[in-house]
C-alpha cells in the first residue's frame, strides 16, 4: 500500500531513540525529509548520520520539547528551511517509577513537563504552518499505561500525563479538523528502549509479557508502522483516536 509520504517534511521529537527513532527511520525510508527533535545531542547526531549513510534525507535540532521558546524558535527554522511543515510526532518522554507518596512534587513537574507540556508546546508551533498550507498530521505517542492510572513499569504519575496527551489528542482533533490537518495517538504497552531499559528487569519483562496475549513485548517498529500509517494520506479520515499497541494487554 503506498502512503503517499514521499517530499512530506517531518518532524519527530525523542527521535534519537527508542520509538522515536524507529518512527525516524520508517519515515525516512517513505521518502519523508525527516527532522530529529532530541535533548540527546550525540543520540541525535548518530541517529541522523545513519539515515544520510543509508541516503535518507534528515535533520537534527538539540532542544529540550519542555522548553517552549526552544521549540518554537525550532519549527520556525524547520519550515523557514523547507517552506513547509506537514507531519509532527510528538514520541518525546520519561518515566516515572514510585508512589504517590513517596515522590517529591518536583517529580511530578519534571514528569509533566516533558511528557505533557512538551506534547502541547510543540504542537502549538506546528499548528500555524499546518493551518496555513490547509493540511497536518499530528501523532501522539500515549501509552496504554493511560487507561490504567499507570502502567507495568510507570507509575501513576506517568499514566496521569499520558492520559492528559490522550484528552489533548481527542480536543486537538476537534479544534483543528476544519483546517484539514488529523490528530491521533498510539499507545503502547512496554517496548525494550533507553528509557526503560533501568527498570526493565529479566523479572519486570517475564512477569509483564506474561500478562501480554501475544506473548513478547511491544517492538518500536510495531508502533512506526502504525504511526507511519496515521501520517499518510491513507489516514485522511481518521482523527481524534487513540490506538492501542499492546498485544491484548488492556484486554486482560
Amino acid at each position: 500500500m503506498e502512503l503517499e509520504l514521499k517530499g512530506r517534511v517531518a518532524i519527530v521529537t525523542g527521535g534519537a531513540n527508542g520509538i522515536g527513532a524507529a518512527v525516524a527511520c520508517t519515515l525516512a525510508a517513505e521518502d519523508c525529509l525527516v527532522c530529529i527533535v532530541d535533548i540527546d545531542a550525540d543520540a541525535a547526531e548518530e541517529t541522523t548520520g545513519a539515515l544520510a549513510k543509508d541516503g535518507h534525507c534528515a535533520q537534527y535540532k538539540v532542544i529540550d520539547v519542555a522548553d517552549a521558546d526552544a521549540v518554537a524558535a525550532a519549527f520556525n527554522d524547520v519550515h523557514r528551511q523547507h517552506g513547509r511543515l506537514d507531519i509532527l510526532v510528538n514520541s518525546a518522554g520519561v518515566v516515572s517509577i514510585g508512589t504517590v507518596a513517596e515522590l517529591p512534587v518536583e517529580e511530578w513537574e519534571r514528569v509533566c513537563r516533558v511528557n505533557l507540556s512538551g506534547v502541547l508546546y510543540c504542537s502549538k508551533a506546528a499548528i500555524p504552518f499546518m493551518t496555513t498550507q490547509k493540511y497536518g498530521r499530528i501523532v501522539n505517542i500515549a501509552s496504554i499505561s493511560a487507561a490504567r492510572g499507570g502502567g507495568s513499569i510507570g507509575n501513576v504519575l506517568y499514566g496521569t500525563s499520558k492520559a492528559g496527551v490522550v484528552a489533548l489528542t481527542m480536543g486537538m482533533a476537534r479544534e483543528l479538523g476544519r483546517h484539514q490537518i488529523t490528530v491521533n495517538a498510539v499507545s503502547p504497552a512496554v517496548a525494550a528502549t533507553r528509557m526503560t531499559q533501568a527498570v526493565l528487569t529479566d523479572e519486570v519483562k517475564s512477569r509483564v509479557v506474561s500478562r501480554i496475549p501475544l506473548g513478547r513485548l511491544t517492538g518500536v517498529d510495531d508502533v512506526a508502522d502504525l504511526v507511519a500509517f496515521l501520517a499518510s494520506a491513507r489516514a485522511s479520515f481518521i482523527s481524534g483516536v487513540v490506538i492501542p499497541v499492546d498485544g491484548g494487554i488492556l484486554t486482560t
